[in-house]
């Protein structure tokens, strides 16, 4: 019978930190996003699909100018939230400052919601990061697809854990 012992995982470094995946946030994070989705999202009111057609053409035309506003001023003024082996970390989308970095370790449940004002229409949402005693370490705001984020950040603190055991059990040989 062979036992194969715990091996670190290949791409993980123990002395380095790599990038793995930077989310963007939709428009639906700022104030004028958050309105285009609810006023788009009145067109979804209406009955009858032909009507539902023309309300969502009426309303969109302009709706298109200030989501064009919208986007120019999320890119110029907004945030990203930066995803590597060993954090998750916020930082301005133009230069490379960072706000505030939370260890994966540290992360116990991640919570999504899709209940914020005009996400329904951007089919966007936030991931709460919480710590063992339930505190909000990190909202990543209005992000598309929350789900498959949460999944993403799930696995990397999995394969960090298990390099961090996996480095100890290669120490305590030595």
């Amino acid at each position: 019978m062979s036992v194969v012992a715990a091996q670190p995982i290949a791409g993980v470094s123990a002395n380095r930190e790599a990038e793995i995946e930077i989310f963007y946030p939709s428009v639906a994070a700022g104030k004028l996003g958050q309105l285009i989705g609810e006023v788009m999202g009145l067109a979804n009111l209406v009955p009858t699909t032909p009507l539902r057609l023309l309300a969502s053409i009426i309303l969109g035309i302009p709706m298109s100018l200030l989501a064009v506003l919208a986007y120019a001023l999320n890119k110029l003024f907004g945030r990203c939230y930066l995803l590597t082996n060993r954090s998750v970390s916020i930082k301005s989308i133009l230069g490379s400052r960072l706000s505030q970095t939370i260890a994966l370790r540290d992360i116990a449940q991640i919570e999504t919601s899709t209940s914020g004002s005009g996400y329904r229409f951007h089919r966007a949402g936030d991931v709460s990061l919480e710590n063992a005693q339930g505190n909000i370490l990190l909202t990543i705001r209005a992000v598309t697809s929350p789900q498959r984020v949460k999944q993403v950040i799930l696995e990397a603190q999995a394969a960090r854990l298990l390099n961090d055991e996996s480095l100890s059990v290669i120490q305590n040989r030595r």
